[in-house]
């Protein structure tokens, strides 16, 4: 039976929502709260569809009638009323500059002091690549679940997993911006979640255990691999560094004191968290670092680990680790790998009555880890400097007995 009008301003809402049909697949849908808003069904390309006009008595029945006859003509062309309504849409978002990219880039903007510029333009880069592409010119209000699960649906077709949840966290964080500033009021992510596929155990990078490194230090010692690939390689497990921090290494990051004592201070945009970042050199760094100069002044480079053949440019990524490998350790241990056992060996030391030597905070401090506590986010570069300098002078000697019980072997 056709729908009247005072059929719909009589219809009371009940505890689900309520469909009272008119013609044509038009219906006039009645929700809890008793908003009445009609809708029209309809197949398109061998599918159901529906698709939300206006809210009555906003549009009128004779107004959604015609709404009905218009929708069926667009079918009969060839087009899909829902994708219509949704080009429409983002022409008018655009026009009013609150489409998804605005917003992202928006948001970008605004948080990229945070970052690196490595880090924050990786971060772009994830939208540009993936979220763009899929909706980044819809209206960020539109933006539904479906969008979610297709941006997820592309990470999981190459096996990116991590890249993904990483990109997924950045939209989410884009849509609590949009939903801060009025543009939106329904953020999808938290709901999709659940549906990317389950992280696959860590696989932590090969470590070589601590009772190898006399053997290691031998082989080292022994093989003839250049000049600037030991120094890089002894110099990065002496300062418990990342491999990117010691290749682009130049002269000005080291800080001597009045007192004798040096730092390396690395430049922030070089830190993974995007904070300067202090080593304290024990004097086994110090007498490894003028081996470095004099190396680095002799080929004329501006960078303390010059390539062999093209001195003004910094030893490739791969240079320590292909090392590592020719010594017999591939698929055993990784340049990154003497990080994690520095923190093993240094987390293991207790003085006389048990109580810890190192503390954890001096430890990740050194490491340059983020801090798991919010509360501790304000970091200072300098912090626990006096210790951090002792606990790396007993790093430093732990490495140099290694290495001289592995040129004895």
């Amino acid at each position: 039976m056709p729908l009247t009008e005072l059929a719909i301003k009589s219809v009371k809402p009940g505890p689900r929502r309520r469909k009272l049909s008119d013609a044509g697949g038009l219906h006039l849908e009645v929700s809890p709260a008793g908003t009445k808003t009609f809708k029209l069904s309809y197949r398109f390309a061998g599918k159901q569809k529906t698709i939300t006009g206006r809210r009555y008595p906003e549009m009128s029945l004779v107004e959604a009638r015609a709404w009905r006859e218009e929708m069926k003509a667009l079918v009969r062309a060839g087009t899909d009323p829902a994708l219509a309504k949704r080009r429409a849409t983002q022409r008018i978002a655009r026009s009013a500059g609150e489409t998804f990219e605005v917003v992202a880039r928006e948001w970008h903007e605004k948080k990229k002091a945070r970052w690196s510029p490595k880090h924050a333009a990786w971060i772009m880069a994830r939208f540009e690549n993936d979220a763009f592409p899929l909706f980044g010119s819809l209206p960020v209000s539109e933006i539904t679940h479906a969008d979610i699960l297709d941006l997820i649906g592309r990470f999981e077709k190459r096996d990116a997993l991590e890249i993904g949840r990483k990109a997924i966290n950045h939209v989410s964080a884009v849509m609590r911006h949009a939903i801060a500033t009025g543009r939106a009021s329904l953020n999808p992510v938290p709901d999709t979640r659940g549906s990317m596929k389950a992280k696959p155990p860590v696989q932590h990078r090969a470590r070589l255990p601590k009772a190898q490194l006399p053997e290691f230090y031998g082989r080292l010692e022994e093989s003839d691999h250049d000049v600037v690939t030991k120094l890089a390689l002894r110099w990065t497990i002496l300062t418990m560094v990342r491999t990117g921090e010691s290749r682009y290494f130049k002269p000005d990051e080291i800080e001597r004191k009045s007192d004798g004592q040096v730092n390396w201070r690395i430049p922030a945009d070089r830190m993974k968290m995007g904070r300067e970042h202090i080593v304290p050199l024990p004097m086994q760094a110090i007498a490894l670092l003028d081996e470095i100069e004099t190396n680095a002044r002799r080929a004329n480079s501006p960078w303390q680990f010059p390539q062999k053949y093209q001195a003004r440019k910094p030893i490739s990524e791969n240079c320590m680790l292909l090392c590592l490998y020719d010594l017999g350790y591939k698929g055993k241990a990784t340049v990154h790998g003497f990080r994690g056992l520095a923190s093993t060996v240094l987390n293991e030391q207790v003085d006389g009555e048990g109580r810890r030597k190192f503390a954890s905070d001096w430890i990740e401090l050194q490491l340059a880890h983020a801090e798991a506590n919010a509360i501790r986010g304000a970091y200072n570069s300098a912090e626990y400097l006096l210790p951090r300098r002792k606990m790396m002078q007993w790093w430093a000697d732990y490495l140099e007995d290694q290495r001289a019980l592995g040129l004895m072997l």
